[in-house]
């Protein structure tokens, strides 16, 4: 709390409390009311839906810097996947501005849609929408996502966060950078997914690799990757003994065939 304090008395009055707090393990409610990008009411159930992993971001159309970065870096770490949006996983963008029209948003979804070119099932699979105040509110606070308006510039003031969240809704990882690589992002959604998303290859590479918060990225977990190289070990081990072993009891059965019997005195 000391740090939090110190942490903000350096910042000006309108970014202070302007952060994430990483809610892992909480859910985002399943029967919440927004308005997709084509003016249909729909609930929050529609995204978690039990099937597949979603990334999650509030973002909001007339922001005059952050979220376009955020954005194009996203769409840019999507097109080096090898997952595919609306296949493998969905991306839900929720509007932080209760003001936000609905053909606004979907102007927005339109232009980076076209990044996307190369993924047909897009369109389905990224869920730009608009809700009333109390319902950003509630879903902001689930995620920890902690913003502020500015009346004299008449802007919001908030955070750049990806939320990677299962099936059912669970948070289960957080990116707070506006720089996203790939494999990174491959990796939070195969944790998210619970097996649903990514070959047996890719599950046990996740198994190598550690979550680190201090980095916010995925590191190689080197008490797994020294099990992994003992148990090669004894694997290599046993195949060299193998032949070995067989080659002696063979000798052996060898031996006792060839000694002579003793004739009888």
């Amino acid at each position: 709390m000391g740090a939090d304090i110190a942490l903000n008395n350096g910042l000006p009055p309108e970014a202070q409390g302007v952060t994430v707090d990483q809610n892992l393990g909480k859910t985002i409610r399943l029967d919440l009311p927004i308005t997709d990008s084509n003016g249909r009411a729909i609930k929050t159930g529609y995204v978690f839906d039990g099937k597949l992993p979603t990334i999650v971001t509030l973002n909001y159309s007339n922001c005059p810097m952050l979220c376009s970065i955020q954005l194009n870096k996203l769409t840019s770490a999507l097109g080096k996947l090898d997952l595919k949006l609306g296949t493998d996983f969905r991306i839900l963008t929720l509007s932080i501005d209760p003001t936000e029209t609905t053909q606004r948003i979907a102007e927005t979804k339109a232009r980076y849609l076209d990044d996307l070119n190369n993924q047909p099932e897009a369109e389905s699979g990224w869920v730009f929408c608009t809700a009333k105040q109390p319902i950003i509110t509630q879903i902001a606070d689930t995620l920890g996502f902690r913003y502020k308006y500015d009346r004299v510039n008449k802007q919001y003031n908030h955070p750049a966060m990806l939320a990677f969240v299962s099936p059912t809704g669970v948070i289960t990882r957080y990116s707070l950078d506006i720089d996203f690589p790939a494999d990174q992002i491959k990796l939070a959604l195969v944790e998210a997914g619970e097996g649903t998303v990514g070959s047996p290859v890719d599950q046990f590479i996740l198994w190598c690799y550690s979550y680190d918060p201090q980095s916010n990225s995925y590191t190689p977990a080197a008490w797994k990757i020294m099990r992994i190289c003992g148990a090669g070990f004894l694997v290599i081990m046993l195949i060299c003994l193998v032949p070995y072993w067989v080659g002696r009891k063979r000798t052996a059965a060898d031996e006792t065939e060839t000694v002579p019997t003793p004739d009888p005195v």
